[in-house]
C-alpha cells in the first residue's frame, strides 16, 4: 500500500483544493482539483475499489540522458487484486506540452513495471451528473457528526426491507427525527 506523497493541501499549486475524509481507507485525503474530488467521490463509492491512495509516487524515467519525473494522481486496487494508476486532467489541458511529458512519464514507467495506467478526463468522471450530486450528498452524511444508535439502526433497516417508503414516512413512524434517519440511510447506503 502506498502512502500520499503530499499530505498537505497548502503545499501543492492548483485550484479548489479538497480535503475530505474517507471510509474505505479510514483517513483524510488530499484533492487538487474540483475534477479530482468528482473522481474521488466515484473511487470512494466503488464496491469494486478496496484500496486507493492519491499522490502515491514519484514516477522517474530515464530518456535522452535526463531524468524526467511525475507524480501520478492516484493509485488503486480492485477486489480482483488488479491495480492501476490514473491521472485526473480536464481535456483542455491533455495537449500543453508539460502534461504530454507527464503522462508520457506515467506510462513508460508504468510499462517498465507492468502496471495498468488511465487517463481520465471530465468526459469519463462527470457523464453521470446526477450519480455525482447524489455521492457528494451521500458522502456528506456518511461523514456527518450526527451518531445513530444500534437500535435505531436496526429499526430503520426493518423499515426499509419492508417495502419502499420515503424517509419522511419512516421517521414519524419510528418518532424519529428526519435528519438522524436520513443520516442513517445515508451511512447504510455508503
Amino acid at each position: 500500500m502506498y502512502k500520499p506523497l503530499i499530505v498537505d493541501a497548502s503545499k501543492k499549486y492548483g485550484n479548489n483544493r479538497w480535503v475530505a475524509f474517507s471510509h474505505k481507507i479510514n483517513r483524510m485525503v488530499y484533492l487538487f482539483s474540483d475534477l479530482e474530488y468528482e473522481h474521488w467521490l466515484l473511487i470512494e463509492s466503488d464496491a469494486n475499489v478496496v484500496a486507493f491512495c492519491e499522490q502515491p509516487l514519484k514516477m522517474e524515467v530515464l530518456g535522452d540522458n535526463k531524468k524526467s519525473a511525475s507524480i501520478v494522481d492516484m493509485w488503486v486496487r480492485y477486489k480482483d487484486g488488479q491495480e492501476t494508476f490514473i491521472e485526473v486532467k480536464y481535456s483542455k489541458d491533455l495537449s500543453k506540452e508539460s502534461v504530454v511529458k507527464q503522462i508520457n512519464v506515467q506510462q513508460l514507467w508504468c510499462k517498465a513495471n507492468n502496471i495498468s495506467h488511465e487517463v481520465r478526463n471530465e468526459r469519463n468522471i462527470r457523464s453521470n451528473p446526477i450519480l455525482l450530486s447524489n455521492l457528494k450528498v451521500l458522502i456528506k452524511q456518511a461523514n456527518s457528526r450526527l451518531n445513530n444508535n444500534q437500535m435505531e439502526i436496526m429499526q430503520i433497516e426493518h423499515h426499509i426491507g419492508e417495502e419502499h417508503q420515503q424517509i419522511q414516512h419512516i421517521a414519524i413512524n419510528l418518532k424519529l427525527e428526519y435528519s438522524k434517519v436520513f443520516s442513517c440511510i445515508c451511512k447504510l447506503l455508503h
